[in-house]
């Protein structure tokens, strides 16, 4: 009696666990809206993999993410490369291949781009590791047609025992965002070329202007300021346009005054300026170099300008602070009148950056300072 207890107990525990294994066949695969349903549904005794219950334990984890995930995701298990997927993914196809994708074939599935992904998957499988993919082009068929369709995704390793059983891709579709930038970049080319043209009409229409023997140092200035604009605008042309690195945009405007002397140091933490600050900060350092050649700390062996700037919490908010300070040149002695290049600092600082400008002649040389807020810059970068 004893033993037949002991193995009335024995059957039991056996039962339950059998019961057990199937409870957990079935609810790795609950949920999951269409795809869940439609691969609850299907006959995967008909495939190499079996049925569900005898599935391994990673394929069986790795389909349970899939299924309750709203990010695009696939799955090729096995040799032959047997194929699940979600409904994330689903939108991305067309009825050539929903739902026949499912519990399909890889390589016969995607024959049409087997040469694109078919070295991707073998490189996976073969245990090398993940792979990334970002903005490819990789063209499918759906709804009747071939389509250009750019892709970023990655194809990443399923374990299986210590071996890659499968692989996991995560995608997705960035064909509106590439088209767009390639768009931009139409614009940007063209409007770069009109930019281009404008300017060396300004410049034909100065020299004619200026034609006379004594206006040649005028034309100079002119023409000086013109191309400085013209550098700036070939650098938010790169930046498509919306915004610079304050940093590119100084290195830019001083390109013309370094001589690979160490005249300049340039120091501050990484901000972004926007467009039209850009161009005026541009034009401002112009005109402060300028005057530091003819008059400042350029004009002698020893002077050098300190171009610095930062953003410090100042009356209950954070200003941006740029500090042009010329240093071992003559002593600067404010001018008897205001020149068009004065004016033309303060006026689009001041403008540009809704903030204050302060220009001080002291006896180790020039310094303008600029006080803004650091919300009128476009979104720092590094604070």
């Amino acid at each position: 009696m004893l033993r037949n207890a002991g193995s009335g107990r024995i059957e039991c525990r056996l039962g339950r666990v059998v019961r057990m294994g199937r409870d957990i066949g079935s609810d790795f695969l609950a949920g999951g809206g269409e795809l869940g349903a439609l691969t609850r549904a299907f006959d995967w005794s008909s495939t190499p993999l079996g049925s569900p219950e005898i599935w391994p334990q990673s394929l069986r984890v790795t389909v349970r993410l899939v299924l309750t995930s709203r990010h695009p995701m696939f799955i090729w298990w096995g040799p032959d490369l047997i194929q699940f997927y979600n409904d994330a993914y689903r939108e991305t196809m067309g009825p050539e291949r929903h739902p026949s994708a499912l519990g399909a074939r890889g390589r016969e599935c995607w024959a049409e781009i087997w040469n694109i992904i078919g070295p991707q998957i073998e490189y996976v499988m073969s245990g090398k590791g993940a792979t990334w993919h970002e903005d490819q082009l990789v063209p499918v068929t759906r709804h009747g047609r071939r389509e250009d369709v750019w892709w970023t995704y990655s194809f990443g390793p399923i374990d299986l025992e210590g071996e890659v059983g499968g692989v996991l891709v995560v995608c997705r579709d960035v064909t509106s965002e590439h088209m767009a930038r390639e768009a931009l970049g139409l614009i940007n080319e063209e409007l770069k070329h009109r930019v281009k043209n404008t300017l060396a009409v300004l410049s034909a229409v100065a020299a004619q202007t200026f034609r006379e023997p004594s206006s040649k140092a005028d034309l100079g200035k002119y023409q000086a300021r013109l191309g400085a604009f013209g550098r700036a605008h070939d650098l938010l042309t790169a930046a498509n346009w919306a915004a610079a690195p304050l940093l590119d945009v100084i290195d830019t405007a001083l390109i013309p005054y370094r001589t690979g002397e160490g005249r300049f140091t340039v120091s501050g933490p990484p901000l972004v300026v926007k467009s039209r600050q850009a161009l005026g900060l541009s034009l401002a350092i112009h005109e402060l170099a300028t005057n530091a050649l003819k008059y400042g700390a350029l004009s002698v062996a020893n002077g050098h300008v300190s171009i610095a700037w930062t953003a410090e919490d100042q009356d209950g908010g954070t200003r941006f602070i740029f500090v042009w300070q010329e240093l071992g040149g003559p002593i600067a002695s404010e001018p008897s009148r205001v020149g068009f290049g004065s004016r033309l600092i303060s006026r689009v600082l001041e403008d540009d950056f809704g903030g204050s400008v302060d220009v001080s002649y002291d006896s180790t040389g020039l310094v303008c300072r600029l006080t803004a807020p650091l919300e009128n810059l476009a979104t720092p970068k590094g604070l």
